[in-house]
């Protein structure tokens, strides 16, 4: 969008060096606009994206917690009923955490510039992500992240020239991983 915004601006002033007529010009700054609204478009989408995980989150947060106090309050009704817990969703349906079997969720946008992993912990310490280049066989360990999301900044190889990357994450106990590897998200990045 700079290189627009400069390009649009500065047309008119080489204009006649370059022998450009002024509707030549207006057509360059109409083709110069077009890129920076089309900018514009996708970063006000991110600011409104950014605003709902905002409220999503806190929703989460604060009703979650009231509903929390609610639900152990049904918990000691005297009429309350393991069917009416299960029926409501309230009793965990799962069994103990099994370290030999946890498999990380891991969720994988761009965001900013970046790469963004969104995960939960659901038992586990952290996750140790791993990438590799699509086509390639190898991952290789990036970071370990234990909080999320966590945001990588990769930086491209050969300048403008998009990379398509996998991602995968192990969960982490103790300093020790465990379990299943996640599915594998994909993302193309290009700066």
């Amino acid at each position: 969008m700079v290189w627009a915004t400069n390009y649009q601006e500065k047309i008119a002033t080489h204009a006649t060096t370059l022998g450009l007529s002024p509707a030549e010009v207006a057509q360059e700054q109409v083709l110069c606009q077009t890129i920076i609204d089309a900018i514009n478009a996708v970063n006000n989408q991110k600011n409104i994206y950014k605003a709902s995980l905002e409220t999503r989150d806190n929703a989460i947060s604060v009703q979650g917690g009231e509903l929390r106090i609610d639900i152990a309050r049904h918990k000691v009704n005297p009429a309350y009923t393991v069917s009416i817990g299960q029926d409501l969703g309230i009793i965990s349906t799962s069994d103990e955490f099994n370290a030999a079997t946890y498999k990380p969720i891991i969720i994988g946008e761009l965001f900013g510039g970046n790469v963004r992993i969104r995960f939960k912990k659901m038992g586990v310490d952290g996750i140790n992500i791993y990438r590799r280049e699509k086509g390639t066989s190898t991952f290789t360990f990036l970071s370990r992240a234990t909080r999320s999301p966590f945001e990588h900044h990769p930086t491209l190889s050969v300048p403008n020239k998009p990379e398509h990357w996998e991602y995968r994450a192990y969960g982490v106990i103790a300093d020790v991983e465990i379990g299943l590897a996640s599915d594998i998200v994909e993302i193309v990045f290009g700066e």
